[in-house]
């Protein structure tokens, strides 16, 4: 067909890997972007644990991966994937709090 094979890279691995990234900087922009919005008045913040932070952004991304994995690679659609990746982690939050 007239698809460029560089956009489609099909149902395989890679096209999981990609919206699984792009799904996991969503999750680290839902923790990091309060303490970079605060950033010049952190003397004693509580930074979260790395390995916290990585293993719940790996295991919340992979649901946003199997949603997204059907879709193509493109810049619009791992857009979807790091707001559906943020979207996770607040739902989570909210979950928590309430």
């Amino acid at each position: 067909m007239g698809t460029d094979p560089h956009l489609e890279l099909g149902e395989t691995l890679p096209r999981f890997l990609a919206h699984w990234l792009a799904a996991s900087f969503g999750y680290f922009l839902m923790v990091l972007l309060p303490l970079i919005a605060s950033w010049p008045n952190l003397p004693d913040a509580a930074w979260p644990a790395w390995w916290r932070l990585l293993v719940s952004a790996s295991l919340i991304s992979l649901l946003a991966a199997i949603i997204n994995a059907n879709l193509p690679v493109t810049p619009r659609e791992l857009i979807k994937s790091v707001a559906l990746g943020f979207a996770l982690n607040a739902t989570i939050v909210v979950l928590r709090a309430g």
